[in-house]
């Protein structure tokens, strides 16, 4: 009698795959997730903004970590109240990851972080958002920052205070006990610095690639590659 890869038979089941974004950026991810996207045809993906832009379309309006993770659990759970027999797996970048994990949804098979934050440095962050031409923090009030992307982020001092109670090492490792979690390190990442990850529970598979934080191309192709691999196989 034929063996039959339990996984596998899963995924015949309708395939969905929801996607946390970065700070400061919409749904898309700057063409990362739409690319992404595009590529696995098989399975539905759901892009959803964790942010507002203003009408005038040039600032992004920064929200605390406690409504990105209210928000990013609404749509978890509308989805599998949607499609409860449905197969659900999330990918998410950069910040997205310590959203994903400090939400901890319930009923995940996959979860993808992509240059996952290991390191979460307030004043690293400060003094690369200091060196931007106009840029105004100001910790106990609203601060203005310019972005690459021609959106001004505009954050309040709630997400400054939020994020300095994060722990990364234990929201990833925590949320690995609801899901299979692996973690995919850009080698040429050139916003988060290489760390230590002894600290990481061993549940979690890091897989290091070629490319910069947003694995840009010509990298790009290699991590859409693996990404299939690894929700297809």
């Amino acid at each position: 009698m034929p063996k039959i890869n339990k996984e596998r038979a899963l995924i015949t089941a309708k395939h969905i795959v929801i996607y946390s974004h970065g700070v400061a950026v919409q749904k898309d991810d700057n063409g990362l997730f739409t690319d992404i996207a595009g590529a696995i045809p098989e399975v539905e993906s759901i892009l959803f903004d964790y942010y507002q832009v203003n009408e005038s379309g040039d600032k992004i309006f920064v929200c605390p970590f406690s409504t990105q993770i209210k928000k990013l659990n609404q749509v978890i759970n509308d989805i599998k109240i949607a499609n409860p027999d449905a197969v659900i797996d999330l990918i998410c970048h950069s910040q997205g990851t310590i959203v994903a994990a400090m939400a901890k949804p319930e009923g995940i098979r996959k979860t993808i972080f992509l240059s996952p934050v290991f390191d979460m440095s307030l004043q690293r962050t400060l003094d690369r958002y200091r060196a931007k031409v106009g840029t105004s923090i100001n910790l106990d009030g609203i601060s203005e920052i310019p972005s690459s992307n021609g959106l001004t982020k505009v954050i309040p001092k709630e997400y400054w205070q939020e994020r300095l109670l994060i722990k990364p090492f234990y929201e990833y490792n925590q949320f690995a006990g609801k899901t299979e979690i692996i973690a995919i390190e850009a080698n040429q990442d050139q916003l988060l610095p290489r760390v230590d990850l002894a600290e990481l529970d061993p549940r979690i598979k890091v897989i290091a690639l070629d490319g910069n934080h947003n694995f840009d191309y010509p990298n790009r192709s290699k991590l859409i590659e693996t990404i299939k691999i690894l929700l297809l196989s």
